[in-house]
């Protein structure tokens, strides 16, 4: 099969799944929302601090169920057995690292995206057309979380304490792409501009260029172990 249409396959497989555990999914938004209310109580709504403290809860809010959605990422193939049928197939790793990753951004960008449009609702932020230099700002940085989270989701899949050592061996590794994300959103809502937001989208692409091109290499040691 065509290395393209088998990567859509796959994509297609991992939607599918995760459609018919809508549970799961809905589990993860929850978790989210939860974090966005708990820390609207633990502010003052409408003081300068919660303001000034925003970037950094949007932030806090988008990290934790992603966590979530990449422990998940690999369960299903380990309890069904198919993780393994999938590595022994004549498809190149390479593929079936793309499969994972594209299914694993998607879902990703979804929840993040809704995350975002609850956070301007609860915090009452207005919208405007600079929430879109958030949204690409999301994006990209799930594009670098979701390439070494996939890698990383598959090193320790056959871990029994993968809920604890996937954050542990992730965020020291997505720091590069975490502080331009807090950056440039704290610029947006804070001081309103997007003059020096260049910066932050710069180093964004190009930490998601190494980390893809890392994960897609790597993933073929990563299984063959």
């Amino acid at each position: 099969m065509n290395p393209i249409a088998l990567t859509w396959v796959l994509v297609g497989k991992d939607l599918k799944i995760e459609y018919r555990s809508r549970q799961a999914y809905l589990t993860t938004v929850f978790f989210a929302l939860l974090i966005l209310v708990i820390f609207n109580f633990a502010f003052d709504p409408g003081s300068p601090a919660t303001r000034e403290a925003a970037p950094g809860i949007l932030w806090v809010a988008l990290l934790f169920p992603g966590i979530i959605r990449l422990n998940r990422s690999f369960q299903v193939e380990m309890e069904e057995g198919t993780l393994y049928g999938l590595i022994l197939s004549p498809a190149d790793r390479g593929v079936l690292f793309l499969g994972k990753f594209l299914a694993n951004w998607f879902l990703l960008i979804v929840v993040d995206l809704l995350v975002l449009l609850a956070f301007v609702i609860v915090y009452n932020f207005s919208f405007s057309v600079q929430l879109l230099w958030i949204a690409l700002l999301i994006v990209l940085s799930a594009l670098g979380f979701s390439a070494v989270g996939t890698l990383l989701g598959a090193m320790v899949s056959t871990i029994r304490t993968r809920e604890v050592m996937l954050p542990v061996l992730l965020f020291p590794i997505i720091l590069p792409i975490i502080l331009p994300a807090v950056n440039g959103t704290q610029e947006i809502l804070l001081a309103q501009e997007i003059q020096s937001l260049g910066r932050s989208v710069e180093l964004l692409v190009a930490f998601d260029v190494i980390y893809l091109a890392a994960g897609f290499v790597l993933f073929d040691y990563v299984v063959a172990d």
